[in-house]
């Protein structure tokens, strides 16, 4: 099925954070410093994944909300944003290991991939596309800091 245009800036912020997720797990694999992928994972939560989720918690999981089939849609989104926030205050204390930073990378992959193949595809079918394209989320025009940091860990 294809994405709902209303969707596709969700889904593009959705490929972004993707791609932070494998470059932790390259990190990871070529022992990169701990310290660095903890700032490069903070870096983008601060600028690409808490504003995505701040964007979802005030339109799309209102939307949700609306129609019975999208209400364990709704609070399984919060949940997963819910423990994403407390992996990332771990960070913050400077709970630094690999098994941290990894496990965050995993949930954020398993999150955005329940997202795109689960939610969206299924929201599709029933919110209709009037209302589903009267939500307009915001799209970002600058780059993702998994294109811009300067240390490439991953290399």
């Amino acid at each position: 099925m294809q994405r709902a245009e209303t969707l596709q800036p969700l889904s593009r912020q959705h490929k972004a954070a993707l791609m932070t997720c494998l470059l932790i797990r390259k990190g990871i694999s070529k022992q990169a410093s701990v310290a660095v992928m903890a700032d490069f994972f903070l870096k983008s939560w601060e600028k690409d994944l808490l504003p995505h989720i701040e964007e979802e918690e005030r339109l799309l999981v209102p939307l949700l909300n609306r129609y019975p089939e999208g209400k364990t849609f709704a609070a399984t989104i919060l949940r997963d944003h819910e423990l994403l926030r407390n992996g990332i205050e771990h960070l913050k204390q400077q709970n630094l290991n690999e098994r941290l930073i990894g496990s965050l990378a995993d949930q954020l992959e398993q999150h955005i991939r329940f997202e795109e193949r689960i939610v969206f595809q299924q929201m599709q079918d029933f919110i209709p596309e009037k209302e589903l394209n009267h939500i307009l989320f915001k799209e970002d025009k600058s780059q993702p800091v998994c294109n811009s940091y300067t240390n490439h860990f991953w290399e």
